[in-house]
């Protein structure tokens, strides 16, 4: 895959030239690093353009040079953004929060070097988009907050929209604009008239009326002027503002400004619409509930996915399922799991997820043995670094003694003597860029090591997450921290995917977080055994704990982790 990166460094006025990454070449020089890393990779990685901003602050977006990188992304001309610190790009979470999606839209991946942000790898990933969960949070939070003042001026009868035909908005408040307001009386005397919402607008643009026309505030440019339709001849009509009303999500408040409309007028016109209101045939059923384990479970029986399903009973409650994909198309001949209910099996899952935010000395106990492997290789990588570095200094050495004979003048030979230095700094130059690589080896290394602490503090994260999240942003998240679940009557597996894709954790439990799942299935279910739930963890599978590759439905037979009754 061929990479064309936009490198992105920014300063601001404030900063002083000591701070780490302060300084806009240094943090373009470390980006170059990481390139020049990636590129002896199979990867072509270029750089097809740097965006430089100094004196900007990264408290919102318009800044000149990051424009420039939006725009370049949308035209196609990037596909890889990359940043030595993600307080560069953005200071404001929620500003951040819509770059992704701008990156997402166009298919960018996003590297923060200081934050190991790679959208490139599954760990990046995770990391972003709890991340960005986060941030829609705190936006929901803000929303919310607004709510909530929108509520209490509604109660108080001010307000809360913005320009309205038939009156002016003067301090946030509605002041009859008396015009406007025989306009708008002359709408409902037109419709009771001529009784179609289309007439009446062919009737008032033939006329020469046209909507509310006024300047914004904020951005000083004309709106409205236009012609009447049948939709906002009818909204105009409905409108409870119009007898002195105010309205907040279908509930109305005895409004401060005065009406314009009287009620009896108003009730005649609004009859007349409910009678020639059309009646919408199969109304589009509302879903009730959100699989969020939907695409993460497979049969432990056949190895098949399970779909999900959902059933009504008599009384018209919905019940919701998820069902082995073989069973549900080819019957018990293909498989003979039953369904599983979907409410309480996720209660399951996320319990057991969960409950692993609490259990640090547990994670910390069976990930050390993970990563023996792993640190010996690093080891090897620290050496030859050091090794790199003792070269470079030799070099330096030899280049120091080279300019003191030369300036001692202890040498005849000016011209061999400089054909030696060229060799050196050659040589220095090489070496150097060898220590850039090995940093970014090391640090490659340093990632994919199993830490308890960065698990364990991911997982109370998620924990947090999910008390405050919707199902749906449950549901976009697991995908970052479960690989897969593997579901039999007999027990549950969890593949955590919080370590890169060809590998997993496998975690057993004691016997208190053994879950009886029983109990809770119909009779159409059959009888089914205590429900056992394992969650998985890393290599040496001494009992406890097992790497895995990408594995298939049939290997759990093959672990050796304890059941827990």
């Amino acid at each position: 895959m061929e990479r064309l990166c936009g490198l992105y460094a920014r300063v601001s006025t404030e900063m002083q030239a000591n701070k780490q990454d302060s300084s806009v070449d240094t943090q373009i020089s470390r980006m170059k690093s990481f390139i020049s890393y990636k590129s002896d990779g199979d990867d072509s990685w270029k750089i097809k353009k740097i965006y430089a901003e100094k004196g900007k602050s990264g408290k919102n977006i318009n800044r000149p040079e990051l424009q420039a990188l939006f725009s370049d992304i949308k035209q196609g001309k990037i596909n890889t953004v990359i940043c030595a610190k993600i307080d560069r790009i953005s200071r404001s979470l929620l500003d951040f929060y819509k770059m992704v999606d701008l990156f997402e839209k166009h298919n960018i991946e996003f590297i923060s070097l200081d934050e190991n942000f790679d959208t490139s790898t599954p760990m990046g990933k995770a990391a972003l988009k709890i991340t960005l969960v986060f941030a829609e949070l705190e936006r929901e939070q803000t929303s919310k907050r607004t709510k909530e003042k929108m509520a209490w001026r509604a109660e108080q009868g001010l307000w809360n929209g913005g320009q309205i035909l038939g009156y002016d908005l003067v301090d946030k408040k509605l002041v009859i604009n008396k015009k406007e307001a025989k306009l708008v009386k002359l709408m409902y005397e037109k419709y009771i008239e001529l009784g179609s919402l289309l007439q009446v607008a062919h009737w008032l643009n033939d006329n020469g009326y046209r909507t509310k026309e006024y300047i914004a505030n904020k951005s000083q440019r004309k709106h409205g002027g236009n012609k009447f339709t049948n939709t906002n001849v009818s909204h105009k009509l409905k409108s409870r503002v119009n007898i002195g009303d105010v309205e907040l999500k279908g509930t109305y408040f005895k409004g401060v400004h005065k009406p314009i409309i009287e009620k009896s007028l108003f009730n005649r016109v609004n009859k007349l619409l409910d009678k020639q209101a059309p009646t919408r045939r199969n109304p589009k059923q509302k879903k009730e509930h959100t699989f969020i384990l939907q695409s993460l479970i497979e049969c432990g029986k056949c190895g098949a996915y399970m779909t999900t399903k959902y059933a009504t009973s008599k009384n018209k409650t919905r019940h919701f399922y998820y069902q082995c994909t073989a069973n549900s198309h080819g019957g018990k001949q293909a498989c003979d799991m039953k369904y599983v209910p979907a409410e309480k099996l996720e209660y399951v899952i996320m319990e057991k997820i969960k409950s692993l935010a609490t259990n640090q000395e547990f994670l910390k106990k069976i990930i050390s043995d993970a990563n023996e492997t792993v640190d010996s290789t690093l080891k090897e990588f620290i050496e030859r670094k050091k090794d790199k570095e003792n070269k470079l200094l030799a070099v330096n050495t030899q280049i120091e003694n080279l300019v003191d004979a030369i300036a001692n003048n202890k040498v005849a030979n000016f011209k061999s003597l400089e054909k030696k230095i060229d060799d050196f700094e050659e040589q220095q130059k090489q070496l150097e860029h060898a220590i850039n690589v090995s940093n970014f080896e090391i640090e490659e290394k340093k990632q994919k090591v199993y830490n308890a602490d960065v698990i364990h503090k991911s997982l109370k994260k998620f924990s947090e997450i999910y008390e405050k999240a919707t199902p749906q942003q449950i549901k976009d998240l697991l995908p970052y921290f479960i690989k897969k679940i593997i579901f039999t009557p007999q027990e549950i597996k969890i593949a955590l995917y919080d370590q890169p894709a060809d590998k997993g954790l496998f975690v057993n439990h004691s016997s208190e977080c053994s879950l009886e799942l029983s109990k809770w299935l119909p009779e159409t279910v059959g009888r089914i055994s205590p429900l056992i739930a394992h969650v998985v963890d890393s290599k040496h599978a001494a009992g406890s704990l097992e790497i895995l590759g990408i594995f298939g439905a049939h290997q759990e037979r093959d672990q050796t982790g304890m059941m827990i009754r």
